[in-house]
């Protein structure tokens, strides 16, 4: 880091000191955040960690399709998108294990785990409309929540205060439409809340298309004074197509193009490579006051769903269900004058998968190749302590003890040296501490700082691969978290800012090579990681005034640096000892600027800039360094009394830069890149109705 870089950092750090006298009496943005993380249930700046709210705004602040817009502001976070609904989330570089796929994040929905008791989550069931706001925590939070290194996601579905019915639709460049509609009734105890959303697209590249319905019903109820129930029902059906990765020849000569076929492999196109899954999730919370200072709140959940996976060698068919649960018990007590919460808690999970994996057959199943029965098993049990100390410090420590079982019975098989037959491992318990402190110097100003181990054991798609291979000697990725922050506002000037510092190492860290067949990967263990990096997020409301003609100009910004390299990493007489970490960009800056005025007229620009990207573990390929653009105008007023509207139209990658958005990591045949569309467009309309 520069001199400059320095200089900014530590004034943002020390110009609350600085001002101290004038801004000790009021109260600042982030003073005004609350969040669950940790299950705390309290203002941000009372919590330790990494932790920043997105509301339904920020969420849907672009073209509403995908959730890339929102979670890339978040300083830390990288959403990819390989093919549209084709998500790969990575918090701190926890991707770099991930080629399809979100895992190592741990994600909730309404309360109800949302990620499968393997660690990867099908986030791409999921709409834009289904989220009213999301909580990222970056960094380990298994004291908690369990597996998963990168962090975790809160996600809750959107709810309002009153009667409304709405309705929206957009088109699009390449095929682009979309329709929602939602509809919310109160009553005297409780409400409903209904929400419908269809998406199709051609897609840019072939063999790009997606189409996705999602219905979502929810509810809450208010038995009692001490009683509350919530539900939540979700239907899912998603189909979208895997163009798959190309070579730099191929994806400079022409983007657009699916992966070609060779007489050995069939072309994404001839395999109908593509991924569908129907899927059906309930889940019921309930939540207690027990006596005053004790409350418990348990959410029981289940989930079914059919998947299939044309692939560009093999077909796979999955019939998946699962289930489990989650209860916490709160206790708040005073001991002496210091105010004390304790939470107990734990979380079980279990699935039954039927898999099965064929030949591809130009896009039909064709011979069995083999045939499993999986069973997975997955228990936590946690404490947590949260302690007001005197001189407006707040601690909070506690830990979680862990177990993962995977059972797997090889019925059929028709591969060479392989063997039907029970295939069991069970992990190794963990015992996954955190530690955390704040100081809080004003309501305006606060530095925390925490201490946190964490682990990600291999989901079940690494311990069975798709190419038949069972990987009993695959271990959980174990690391351990040293962090510092700082977070402060100031009113007067409508500023409010988030600093995190943080070191993480990383130890049997799983990388993916490529497998015996060449066309799929295969993971392992090897070597360890040392992982720095700053973060920093910023939100200045520029101009606030209703009486004039703009009312309203806000700017956000965030600014990543991350330096992660590997240590000790030997593979094949090569030593990776020292290389950068495979996809990950060590700088990424995303700035947004939002106007609105008195008319209705509003404007939302953003710049994102991603530098350069590893995309093997030998360093010698790299993606190009690019800035993306993104644009959005529109008029949103109340037409009629309790009647508005939402016009908009948009332009994405505004100056039409060539890049990869999701890149293939250690690709077999160089097969590294996966092409994001041009310049594009979109623009729709939004009705809602208040009674």
């Amino acid at each position: 880091m520069n001199k400059i870089t320095v200089s900014i950092l530590t004034l943002i750090l020390l110009s609350p000191f600085i001002q101290a006298q004038q801004i000790d009496t009021l109260q600042g943005d982030l003073g005004e955040v609350v969040v669950t993380g940790f299950e705390g249930n309290r203002s941000v700046m009372e919590t330790p960690g990494a932790i920043t709210n997105i509301d339904a705004e920020r969420v849907s602040g672009f073209d509403e399709t995908s959730l890339l817009f929102g979670l890339n502001t978040v300083p830390g976070v990288r959403i990819e998108q390989r093919a549209p609904g084709s998500y790969r989330v990575a918090i701190r570089g926890s991707s770099l294990r991930a080629p399809f796929g979100v895992r190592n994040v741990k994600i909730y929905w309404n309360d109800i785990p949302f990620t499968a008791p393997s660690g990867s989550t099908p986030l791409n069931l999921l709409d834009v409309i289904n989220m009213q706001e999301v909580e990222v925590i970056r960094g380990p939070a298994g004291s908690i929540y369990g597996a998963g290194n990168g962090g975790a996601l809160l996600l809750e579905s959107r709810q309002s205060s009153q009667n409304e019915v709405g309705a929206g639709t957009m088109f699009g460049s390449y095929g682009l439409q979309r329709y929602t509609a939602y509809a919310e009734q109160q009553m005297d105890r409780g409400n409903f809340r209904f929400n419908y959303s269809n998406q199709h697209l051609d897609g840019y590249r072939d063999q790009s298309f997606f189409d996705r319905q999602t219905a979502e019903l929810s509810g809450r109820f208010q038995l009692n004074e001490k009683q509350i129930i919530k539900t939540s029902f979700l239907y899912s059906n998603l189909n979208y197509g895997t163009p798959g990765g190309l070579t730099l020849e191929q994806y400079q000569n022409d983007p657009s193009q699916a992966r070609p076929g060779n007489p050995f492999v069939l072309s994404s196109e001839e395999a109908n490579a593509s991924i569908y899954q129907e899927s059906f999730l309930a889940g019921i919370t309930h939540d207690v006051d027990i006596m005053g200072s004790i409350s418990n709140e348990t959410t029981l959940y289940g989930t079914f769903s059919a998947f299939e996976n044309p692939f560009n060698l093999d077909y796979k068919k999955d019939s998946r269900k699962s289930g489990g649960g989650r209860t916490r018990f709160y206790y708040d007590t005073d001991i002496g004058e210091v105010r004390t919460r304790f939470t107990f808690g734990g979380e079980y999970q279990t699935a039954n998968y039927a898999a099965r994996n064929f030949e591809n057959d130009f896009g039909e199943t064709g011979a069995l190749n083999f045939d499993d029965e999986i069973k997975i098993r997955t228990a936590l049990l946690f404490v947590n302590t949260e302690v007001d100390l005197p001189g407006e410090f707040y601690l909070t420590a506690g830990f979680s003890y862990n177990r993962l079982e995977y059972s797997l019975n090889r019925l059929v098989t028709n591969l060479e040296d392989d063997e039907a037959g029970l295939a069991e491992k069970s992990f190794n318990p963990e015992i996954i501490p955190r530690v955390g402190l704040v100081k809080k110097f004003a309501p305006e100003m606060s530095i925390h700082g925490s201490i946190s181990y964490g682990f990600s054991p291999p989901t079940i798609e690494e311990f069975r691969t798709n190419e038949g291979s069972i990987a009993l000697n695959l271990e959980a990725e174990q690391g351990t978290n040293y962090e510092v922050g700082a977070r402060g506002s100031f009113r007067e000037l409508r500023f409010s800012y988030d600093l995190t510092t943080f070191y993480f190492k990383l130890d049997e860290t799983i990388v993916q090579q490529p497998s015996g067949r060449n066309t799929t990967v295969v993971f392992e263990n090897t070597g360890a990681t040392d992982q720095y990096g700053i973060e920093l997020s910023a939100n200045w409301r520029i101009l606030q005034n209703p009486a004039r003609f703009l009312q309203n100009l806000d700017w956000q910004f965030s600014y990543t640096y991350h330096n992660f390299k590997f240590v000790d990493y030997q593979k094949e007489g090569n030593d990776y000892s020292g290389n950068e970490l495979t996809g990950v960009a060590p700088h990424t800056v995303v700035s947004v600027i939002k106007a609105k005025t008195e008319p209705g007229f509003y404007a939302n620009l953003s710049y994102n800039f991603t530098d350069e990207i590893p995309l093997n573990d030998a360093n010698t390929v790299y993606s190009n360094a690019y800035h993306l653009v993104q644009s959005r105008i529109g008029f949103k007023k109340e037409l009629f009394e309790n009647v508005n509207i939402d016009a908009y139209f948009g332009i994405d990658n505004l100056l039409d830069e060539k890049y990869s958005l999701g890149n293939d990591l250690n690709a077999f045949g160089d097969r590294f890149y996966q092409p994001a569309a041009p310049r594009n467009w979109f623009g729709g309309v939004k009705l809602n109705v208040e009674f």
